[in-house]
């Protein structure tokens, strides 16, 4: 008998329990892995050719791309994007195991394409056999992200800012001015002087919020329109640099800028576009050490893609953290967790207004290790001079 139960075992081993999708590393992990509504792949590092190989799916990735666990297993990650333009972005974060946000364009069984996000962070310890886990999520343009009751309730109190929020600001705007260039006359006392400049300088901060907040109601909506033109995007770039050059000295950051000769001129939205540089550079200031040091470049990939790159050596961010920067749901709070930053409008605007453009943007990060922030534009708006 008991030779018939260890043969029972080891036949119930052999079909089950050495299977790789029912290795119980992690109990709890695994039974989550199947029961998520996220789409969930495992991913290791081919050691030959340092490519990412799939090691298993769960069934939420089954059902929304239609492949089965052995039409998966095994095969290369990138063998199922239909562009590939993002994967340094991927292999880096493998290499280095960091964390990292990208877009990527999937090839599902029936060759549908499904346009998601992917978020991938390191799963285990061991840096001889590491294995990654790699969440995605569906595109707006697939469903639908949010409570539509929520949303109209944000977008009526938006909507009311401009009128109950704007017309008494610019009021302090105005009276704190004419204090500020003692335009009625001398006004005493130098201190009030500085109290009223103080004033408008605060005042204009908060201007500039509620137009972020307007800016991102109109985002959402079917009517927004991009103000597009023709215009070289290397002057804008140095433009957003020079413009915290103060807030750099400040901290004795350095800022390198770098770019290609003959960089095709861009069609787009200027402001817009200039507006989002600036809020990655903002960013990447605020959250980079005193004496640290920021590269702002810009380059076009493999298939022409105009890439405006900014990385730092600051604090970093965690998966969570990188996961929660873009999450609709959590636009108003602090994605770095420390409540002297504001609250955070600044990437969740850039992803829409590049989305917005027909493309797409990815960060690579992980604690300790700086942030690395790509807003990549199509090559469908590049206008190459001649």
């Amino acid at each position: 008998m008991d030779a018939a139960i260890e043969i029972i075992e080891e036949i119930a081993t052999s079909n089950i329990s050495k299977h790789p999708r029912y290795i119980d590393e992690n109990g709890l992990f695994n039974v989550v892995f199947n029961e998520v509504s996220d789409a969930i792949i495992l991913l290791s590092i081919d050691p030959e050719k340092e490519i990412p190989i799939i090691n298993d799916i769960n069934y939420h990735f089954e059902m929304i791309t239609g492949y089965s666990f052995d039409d998966t297993r095994n095969k290369p990650l990138f063998d199922f994007f239909h562009e590939n333009s993002e994967q340094h972005i991927i292999c880096d974060a493998l290499k280095n195991r960091k964390s990292a946000f990208i877009h990527c364009s999937f090839i599902c069984a029936n060759k549908q394409i499904l346009n998601m996000n992917m978020t991938v962070r390191p799963y285990n310890g061991d840096l001889a056999s590491s294995r990654f886990i790699c969440v995605f999520r569906m595109s707006k343009d697939h469903v639908q992200l949010q409570d539509e009751a929520a949303r109209e309730i944000k977008h009526k109190l938006l909507a009311a800012m401009h009128h109950n929020f704007k017309t008494p600001l610019n009021g302090i705007l105005g009276y704190s001015e004419v204090i500020m260039t003692e335009m009625l006359g001398p006004i005493g006392k130098s201190t009030y002087k500085e109290y009223a400049s103080d004033i408008h300088g605060a005042g204009q901060e908060l201007l500039e919020l509620i137009d972020n907040l307007l800016e991102l109601k109109e985002l959402e909506t079917t009517e927004f329109e991009l103000h597009e033109e023709k215009f070289d995007l290397i002057s804008l770039l140095k433009n957003c640099v020079n413009k915290f050059k103060k807030a750099a000295n400040k901290k004795n950051i350095v800022v390198e800028v770098s770019y290609i000769l003959n960089f095709p001129a861009i069609y787009g939205d200027k402001t817009r576009l200039q507006k989002s540089i600036e809020a990655i550079i903002d960013n990447a200031i605020k959250f980079t050490p005193k004496e640290g040091k920021i590269n702002v470049s810009l380059y076009t990939d493999s298939i022409g893609n105009s890439i405006i790159s900014c990385s730092d050596n600051g604090k970093g961010m965690t998966a969570q953290e990188i996961t929660k920067a873009f999450s609709y749901d959590t636009q108003l709070d602090d994605i770095y967790s420390d409540p002297s930053t504001g609250i955070g409008f600044g990437i969740c605007y850039v992803k829409k207004l590049i989305e917005k453009h027909g493309g797409n943007m990815s960060i690579i990060s992980a604690p300790g290790e700086g942030t690395k922030l790509n807003l990549n534009l199509p090559q469908s708006r590049s206008r190459y001079r001649t």
